[in-house]
């Protein structure tokens, strides 16, 4: 008590002491009114009295003030505001402009006392207590107790205290008598987006992660799902293509499946978008926030589209204000990171002789030298892969001076990228509105690649009445994409610059493209056949032209006192158009130019509709709160497909589909539709015990007749533990709340007709005359249903010393019916049949780390999160008698009782040196000194595919990100880490070509330096080159563990530096604020992987960890201004 006292007089001698300190320091950046009000208190003694509802103190402002009259700064932070100020003796009394500034004098005067706690029952020592509209006001002593006389009897009473949320109480109320005051705790209260609704993180039940649109500003707007990574744990985004425009895959908490779709459902503003949308069309800077939802409690709202997760994203929407106008502008160059090493062009000759000679040689060493020309090679029989180009001896003689092309730095680039966006919103009480534009120009990394967007955003809200509001948002957007397919070795000229040999040059002398020069040079000596990369990236036209148009629209009704209903339509329009031109004057893969020019166009319709109807009740029965939501949806797609290839050009001039006369025409169409019902009950009591469950119920024309519907339940609960009476005495836990859930949800992304039996044409030779015809090529399934998983969840979350908040979540999911072809009965017709067969299981274990409120170091200021997720699968059945399968791509297994595609390969234990390492290790037919030693795994003496086994998932084991903000007075600096740790990585590029040793195609610096050689490198551990060498076990050794590279990385995925300007200056300008900002991605990157990207192959189950020649993601610098006025 006697502390107590003291604080309470040195608060009283400090009020009086500085109540005549009019003049404040003040260097605050987009903080809270709260916050500055609390820095004015501290240093003039005053306290800042105000009610909520006059005055907002989550308001975000900006001021600067160097030993500025405190009645100018009072000016300064209520402009634009119908708030009035008044200094007092030991107060700042706000109020509304309109109220008079003496006591009403209407009405009785009273007194009013009282005491004011907190929620733990604690005093609460020099809380406000004013009367609203006058200068009238105390704070309470040493025991929490107030009294204040002359108070007119009508009058409202407001009592404030920092950290804790304001009250304002009519002043003849009788809770004036004992006054609890909550914390205003902001994290607890912020609101989430939900399915069908919107909760508090305070309220969830289930496991959502979140991020807001200030989060979302460290990034480049090109892609907006990459500042998802490492932003929220169980959420790993990967872009298998860093080229212009290139789709992310995105999985939450693991793989569920083998043979569907793994690709959350994507919900924009209610609209659910249908897989494989392009959500590049998003515009980032119109994102207010994104949630993802994890577990079954928050996606079996969503039926047989949750099972892998939702994204919630919500735009930007208007509030009541005067028109903010925003806008910004970010110039940025983007590079790439120097990974990939290979060898220069005098290296590369002496490999290619190395190769020749080993090849050559091998094949009759009591005959054939080394030192042979070509005229005794070709007489005793040498390939063509065997005879050295004479191209060649300069090189190993050591001329100075001759062609040695890079050809990664032919095709790769600094590239500039240009982003401008526009933004204004505003609002009354009646309406609200958002209108919002942005273009982005982007030219790739690799040449001839480039992406242009345009996109708005039309967000309106109306009022008509107080029972009704409608809805309406509208998001267009137009795109440009040139880019190449990755896929195709022949026209995929990154992977040809990394083949290609560094002898030749991309360009003649006068300035030309170089065509077909290494084409035409190892005619008679075979070797790597490409054509310029360079002339490809220039002359071949591979062009997307794309319109996007979605839109939405609602009407909501207030009904009686406690019911609202809410329908909702949308549509959403894709039109893409696909233009490929191969000119003439340009070779192919072993084919010098010319060759017959080839044209084709693609275009594609397709066409979402959405009709959904809400029925929802709202009712808080003393402690009990009650909501249930009652719904209907129907939604349907239609796409078109219409592809024209064109051949015979009589014109080159032409360079479309137009110039051809012979032509391919390739229809085709498809819809699907879904009917949906659902609801949903929430229940809370006293505000600790919380229950949600929900019910939905799906009909697919995707499945078969007898499984066309589905239910799809959910439970969870939660435990505010932190409000029980026993935690009152409890001071280290601010917060803790226990949840639990449990549900089901479904994957139906699977081939619109995959239950159907569906025909083909297959023409028939009749007596010498082709007749046509059909045939059944599939096997009906009338039994075909979808994935079903079944997901448990339990979560913690707790806050501790009111600095460190901990969310912590473990999960188990089982999924069952997953959709496997299984081999018939051949009397049936067929060989197979899509049936739901196997079980899958995931589990893991996800935790975050934040501060629950910024932490002040002096004058700076930190905010961070860490997270930290692990995920595991299993799988637990597959088709019957069935144990395991190998992925297409021949490197992955998936295995019962193992991971999902596991590498899959032989063990490299060494190279055989001598006969005796021959005699000592068993080894495939024509194999030869030089070559590596494969394991034997079984002991039989035999190398073959039962040598094969597992090295492990390619998937990491644990995915970390750390996100941090520093403020010092106008200055900020965000951090952002990434970390994925026993992630792994099959590299065909490095496998196939460049580190076999073939000598066929440029290798790397890596396998150059550490070639085996008996002489000159005998403790090399790679291959001996060898040109001529195509036996099995070469090729075999291909898919190996020694291909099987740790890909563990740890990234600075974002530093942006800004600086805000003070707003004594840019006010005069008539600006409110204005930022400018220097901004790094993907700036550093340390991992032991050797290849051109980590992204592997995400979007294939059964064929996870696969880097083929990927378009690496660029490091990018930019500069970028934000204003507001």
């Amino acid at each position: 008590m006697k502390h107590k006292i003291l604080l309470v007089l040195f608060l009283s001698f400090m009020a009086c002491f500085t109540a005549n300190a009019q003049k404040v320091t003040l260097q605050f950046r987009q903080v809270k009114l709260a916050k500055v009000f609390d820095a004015i208190t501290q240093q003039t003694g005053l306290t800042v009295a105000y009610s909520r509802p006059t005055v907002d103190p989550d308001r975000v402002v900006s001021i600067e003030a160097d030993k500025e009259e405190l009645s100018d700064v009072l000016t300064q932070l209520l402009k634009g505001t119908n708030v009035t100020f008044e200094i007092g003796e030991t107060k700042i009394y706000l109020k509304e402009e309109s109220v008079s500034d003496t006591p009403q004098k209407s009405g009785r005067l009273i007194t009013i006392s009282g005491t004011i706690v907190d929620e733990k029952g604690e005093t609460i020592i020099g809380a406000s207590v004013a009367v609203q509209g006058t200068t009238l006001g105390t704070i309470t002593n040493a025991d929490g107790e107030y009294s204040l006389a002359n108070v007119p009897e009508n009058s409202q009473i407001t009592i404030s205290f920092i950290g804790y949320q304001s009250i304002s109480l009519p002043a003849n109320a009788k809770a004036l008598g004992k006054i609890v005051m909550k914390e205003d705790n902001e994290l607890l209260d912020e609101v989430v987006v939900i399915g069908y609704g919107t909760t508090t993180v305070k309220s969830a039940t289930g496991s959502i992660s979140s991020v807001k649109a200030n989060e979302l500003q460290s990034y480049p707007s090109t892609n907006f799902a990459s500042a998802l990574s490492g932003k929220m744990a169980g959420v790993q985004v990967s872009l298998p293509s860093g080229a212009p425009g290139g789709s992310p895959v995105i999985n939450v908490r693991g793989i569920g499946t083998l043979t569907a779709g793994s690709k959350p459902l994507i919900v924009v503003d209610g609209f659910p978008l249908t897989e494989g949308s392009d959500i590049n069309s998003i515009n980032m800077s119109a994102i207010q926030s994104i949630e993802v939802l994890k577990d079954a409690a928050s996606t079996a709202i969503y039926g047989s589209r949750g099972a892998n997760g939702i994204i919630m994203i919500t735009t930007k929407s208007g509030k009541t204000s005067k028109p903010n106008v925003s806008l910004s502008a970010t110039f940025s160059l983007q590079q790439r990171y120097d990974k990939l090493e290979l060898v220069d062009a005098y290296d590369m000759a002496q490999y290619m002789l190395e190769a020749r000679n080993t090849g050559y040689v091998n094949k009759n060493p009591s005959v054939r030298k080394e030192s042979d020309d070509t005229a005794t090679r070709k007489a005793n029989g040498a390939s063509k892969r065997e005879l050295i180009p004479d191209y060649l001896y300069p090189y190993l003689n050591g001329e100075k001076g001759l062609t040695n092309t890079n050809w990664l730095d032919e095709i790769f680039q600094l590239a500039p990228m240009q982003d401008y966006n526009i933004s204004v919103s505003g609002g009354s009480e009646k309406a609200f509105y958002s209108l919002s534009a942005g273009y982005m120009k982007q030219k790739g990394i690799v040449i001839g690649t480039d992406f242009d967007k345009f996109s708005a955003n039309v967000n309106l809200k109306l009022m008509p009445s107080n029972t009704i509001t409608l809805g309406f948002s509208f998001s267009p957007s137009y795109s440009k994409q040139n880019t190449f397919d990755e896929n195709a070795m022949s026209s995929n000229f990154l992977n040809i610059a990394t083949g290609i040999y560094p002898f030749f040059a991309p360009y003649n002398e006068d300035g030309t493209l170089a065509i077909s020069e290494q084409i035409k040079a190892n005619a008679d000596t075979d070797g790597a056949l490409y054509e310029n990369p360079v002339a490809i990236a220039k002359k071949v036209e591979r062009k997307t032209d794309r319109l996007r148009l979605f839109g939405n629209m609602y009407a909501e009704v207030k009904l009686l006192k406690d019911f609202r209903f809410k329908t909702n339509i949308g549509a959403d329009y894709d039109a893409s158009i696909y233009k490929f031109y191969t000119p003439s004057d340009i070779g192919k893969y072993r084919a010098a130019a010319p060759q017959p020019i080839s044209a084709s166009q693609s275009n594609t319709n397709r066409k979402n509709y959405l009709i959904e109807n809400t029925l929802t009740y709202n009712k808080l029965i003393k402690e009990h709160s009650i909501q249930v939501l009652l719904g209907q949806s129907y939604q349907r797609e239609d796409q078109e497909l219409l592809k024209v290839t064109a051949t015979d050009f009589g014109d080159s001039s032409i360079k479309n589909i137009a110039g051809g006369s012979s032509f391919k025409v390739e229809p085709s169409q498809y819809s699907w539709a879904m009917i949906s019902y659902f609801a949903r009950l929430n229940y809370n009591w006293q505000d600790k015990y919380i229950f949600s469950a929900s019910m939905r119920r799906d009909g697919s024309s995707r499945f078969g007749n007898n499984t066309k519907w589905g239910m799809f339940p959910a439970l969870s609960a939660a435990w505010l533990i932190s409000n029980e009476k026993f935690m009152s005495n409890c001071s280290a836990i601010d917060y803790a709340k226990l949840r639990v859930s449990w549900g089901k949800s479904g994957n139906n992304q699977i081939a619109n007709y995959g239950a159907q039996a569906l025909m083909s044409n297959n023409d028939y030779l009749f007596g010498g005359t082709l007749a046509p015809g059909t045939v059944i090529n599939a096997s009906p399934n009338p039994d075909l249903s979808w994935e079903m998983t079944s997901t448990w969840n339990i979560g913690l979350d707790v806050t501790l010393f009111k600095y460190l908040g901990i969310s912590a979540d473990f999960y188990l999911a089982n999924t069952n019916d997953l959709l496997l072809s299984v081999p018939v009965p051949q009397q049936s017709g067929y060989t197979t049949s899509l049936q739901n067969i196997g079980k899958v299981r995931n589990t893991g274990f996800e935790i975050r780390f934040s501060t629950a409120k910024d932490i002040e170091m002096g004058p700076v200021s930190w905010n961070s999160s860490l997270n930290l997720s692990t995920n595991k699968n299993k799988v637990l059945a597959l088709a019957p008698g069935q144990t395991q399968i190998i992925g297409s791509k021949g490197f992955s297994i998936t295995e019962v009782g193992k991971s999902i595609s596991e590498l899959y390969g032989y063990e490299i234990i060494g190279i055989y040196k001598s006969d005796e390492d021959f005699k000592k290790y068993p080894a495939m037919p024509g194999t030869q000194i030089g070559d590596y030693i494969i394991k034997n795994q079984n002991d039989d003496n035999v190398i073959n595919t039962k040598d094969k086994k597992s090295f492990g998932s390619p998937l990491p084991k644990v995915v970390l990100g750390w996100n941090n903000t520093f403020r010092y007075k106008s200055f900020e600096l965000t951090l952002d880490l990434y970390s994925e740790l026993g992630k792994k990585l099959y590299s065909t590029a490095l496998a196939t070509y460049m580190d076999t040793g073939e000598g066929f195609a440029v290798t790397t610096k890596e396998y150059f330096n550490n070639r085996y050689h008996p002489v000159n490198n005998p403790n090399g551990t790679y291959a001996t080159p060898n040109m001529g060498n195509f036996s099995s076990a070469r090729k075999e050794a291909r898919i190996s563990n020694k291909f099987f590279y740790n890909a563990s990385n740890f990234n600075i995925r974002s530093l942006k530096f800004s600086y805000e300007l003070p707003s004594s200056f840019i006010n005069r300008l008539g600006l409110q604020r204005t930022q400018v900002y220097f901004l790094a991605n993907n700036l550093l990157l340390l991992t032991p992987y050797k290849g051109m990207s980590l992204n592997g192959n995400a979007a294939d189950a059964l064929n996870q960890g696969l880097e083929s020649y990927n378009y690496p993601l660029p490091r990018t610098f930019s500069l970028g201004l934000n204003i507001n006025f």
